[in-house]
C-alpha cells in the first residue's frame, strides 16, 4: 500500500490582504508563503490526485491562523482532492488560532476582527476528511479528536491531535494517553501494523537547539517512551517546517522512528511518498513540488520557495536605518525597540554580513582565535564565495534535511562547521552551546538517516 504525507498547508485566504507594507511585513519574516497558498497547495493536490497513492494524509496546520474564510477555502480544495484519493486530516493549533491574533491586513495596519474556527468546531467541520470514517474516536479536552482509520485489514492509522495535554502545553491528557494505549494494544493482539500521525515532535530533529522547547510535545522523552514502549513503530509529524528522520530507541529497548514532514508551502515543498511492505518495513521517499501557477504563469517552485526562505533573513540583514530595522526585527518578534538601542553596534555587522565573502570572515575568525580545524587552503578554496550566499545554503539545508549533503572531509564542512561552533568556543562552560557541533553536523551531511530516501 501507498501513503502520502503532507504538512502545515497553512492556507491564507487572499481576502485578508495580500498588499500594503503591513502585508509586506508579515510575509517578509516567514518561511512560508502566505499570499501563494492557494495556488501551491493547488498544484500539489493535482500531482497527488494524479499520483498511484492509495491514502493521503495531511499533519495539522492546514491554516494560517484559524481564519473561518480560510478553513471554508481549504475544504474546498480538499474535497476536489477527495474525489480521486481518501483524504484524512488532523487539525493543530493554528486551526484555531491558539495565540488569539488572527490577522488581515490592509495598507499600513494590520487588524485581528477576523473571524476565526473554535477548535470544537474542528472534528464536524472537517467530518469528511477522517473523523466520519473512524473506527475509533477520542474527543480531547478541547473538543478536538484522535481517530483510528483502518486502511486494510492489517494497517491502521492512529490519527492524534496534540493541542494540549492536562498543562495546557502539546501533548496528551492521561485520559487520552489510556485511549492510545488500549489502541495500540488491540492492534498488537490482531497482528496489525499501526502508523502514527500527529503535529508536535515526539524528538528534536537536527538538534534540541532548533527543535526542542515548544516544537515537540511536554516531556518529550517520557512521551517518545510511551509510544515506543507501547508498540507504535512509526510517527509521521510536521509542525517544524523541517524534513528530517530521526530515530529514537527507549530506555526498554523499543525503537520508534519519526518523520517530520516540512510545510507544503515553505521551501522545499516536500510530498512525503511511503510504500508500507509486508514485513511492516517503510520506505520513504520525498519528492519536491516543481512548479505551480501564479497569476496564469508558471513558476519554479524550488527557486521561488527558496528565495522566499532566504528572505526571512536578508530582509533582516540588508536593513540599513533604525526605522527599517526595527519593523523587521519586530515582524520576526525578535523586541526591535529593544535590539534597536544597539544600533550603533548592529549596523556594521549587518553590512558586513550583505556584503562580506567567506575570507574576510575566514579572516575574522583566525584573528580572534577561532579558526582552529580551518585551514588557509579551506578558506582559499571558498575565498570569492559571498559569505549571504553560504549563509542561504546552509539555512536551506536545515530545512531541506541536506539535500545536498556535505561530507565531513571537505572543506565546505569545515568552514561552515567552525563558523556555527565559535559561540560554543567562546563560552565553553555553557552546555547548550555546546551542542552547536552536532547541529553543524546534521544539517550539513543530513544526520543518520537519509532524510529524502530511507527504508526504515
Amino acid at each position: 500500500m501507498k501513503l502520502t504525507f503532507i504538512a502545515d498547508t497553512h492556507h491564507y485566504s487572499p481576502t485578508l490582504g495580500v498588499s500594503g507594507r503591513a502585508y509586506e511585513l508579515r510575509s517578509g519574516s516567514d518561511q512560508k508563503c502566505l499570499a501563494e497558498t492557494g495556488d501551491i497547495i493547488d498544484a500539489a493536490f493535482n500531482e497527488i490526485a494524479q499520483s498511484d497513492t492509495n491514502a493521503v494524509f495531511i499533519l495539522g496546520d492546514l491554516t494560517d491562523n484559524g481564519e473561518r474564510v480560510s478553513h471554508i477555502e481549504f475544504r474546498e480544495k480538499l474535497y476536489r482532492l477527495k474525489e480521486k484519493k481518501p483524504v484524512y486530516v488532523i487539525t493543530a493549533t493554528h486551526d484555531w488560532c491558539c495565540d488569539g491574533f488572527p490577522r488581515r491586513f490592509c495598507g499600513e495596519l494590520a487588524y485581528n476582527d477576523v473571524p476565526v474556527m473554535r477548535s470544537d468546531e474542528l472534528p464536524d467541520f472537517y467530518r469528511d476528511f477522517g473523523p466520519g470514517d473512524a473506527e475509533e474516536l477520542f474527543v480531547t479536552d478541547i473538543g478536538t479528536v484522535c481517530y483510528t482509520v483502518r486502511l486494510s485489514e492489517k494497517l491502521l492509522v492512529l490519527c492524534l491531535n496534540d493541542d494540549k495535554n492536562e498543562n495546557g502545553h502539546a501533548g496528551y491528557t492521561p485520559e487520552c494517553r489510556k485511549w492510545i494505549a488500549a489502541q495500540l494494544e488491540n492492534a498488537r493482539r490482531r497482528g496489525e501494523l499501526v502508523v502514527g500521525i500527529q503535529h508536535h515532535l515526539l524528538v528534536p530533529h537536527i538538534s534540541p537547539l532548533i527543535t526542542g522547547g515548544s516544537t515537540c510535545v511536554e516531556n518529550r522523552e517520557e512521551a517518545a517512551a510511551f509510544f515506543a514502549d507501547s508498540g507504535l513503530r512509526y510517527m509521521f509529524v510536521g509542525h517544524s517546517h523541517i524534513q528530517s528522520t530521526e530515530a529514537y530507541v527507549s530506555p526498554a529497548g523499543n525503537k520508534l522512528t519519526e518523520v517530520n514532514v516540512g510545510s507544503l508551502v515553505g521551501y522545499p515543498a516536500p510530498i512525503c511518498e511511503v510504500t508500507v511492505n509486508d514485513d511492516h518495513s517503510l520506505h520513504c521517499s520525498v519528492r519536491r513540488l516543481q512548479s505551480f501557477s501564479l497569476g496564469g504563469v508558471k513558476i519554479d517552485a524550488q527557486s521561488f520557495l527558496a528565495r522566499h526562505a532566504c528572505d526571512l533573513i536578508f530582509n533582516l540583514t540588508s536593513c540599513r536605518t533604525k526605522a527599517e530595522f526595527t519593523q523587521r526585527a519586530n515582524a520576526l518578534q525578535l523586541h526591535g525597540e529593544k535590539l534597536a538601542r544597539f544600533w550603533p553596534l548592529i549596523k556594521p555587522l549587518l553590512i558586513k554580513t550583505d556584503t562580506a565573502l567567506v575570507w574576510d570572515a575566514y579572516k575574522l575568525l583566525k584573528a580572534v582565535g577561532l579558526a582552529a580545524g580551518v585551514s588557509r587552503a579551506d578558506a582559499l578554496e571558498y575565498r570569492y564565495k559571498p559569505l549571504k550566499e553560504m549563509i542561504g545554503e546552509v539555512w536551506l539545508s536545515a530545512l531541506d534535511g541536506a539535500a545536498r549533503p556535505h561530507p565531513r572531509s571537505g572543506a565546505y564542512y569545515r568552514l561552515v562547521t567552525c563558523a556555527l561552533t565559535a559561540p560554543a568556543r567562546l563560552c565553553k562552560n555553557n552546555e547548550l552551546l555546546q551542542k552547536l557541533e552536532a547541529a553543524a553536523d546534521n544539517i550539513l551531511t543530513g544526520g543518520a538517516i537519509n532524510n529524502q530516501e530511507a527504508d526504515i
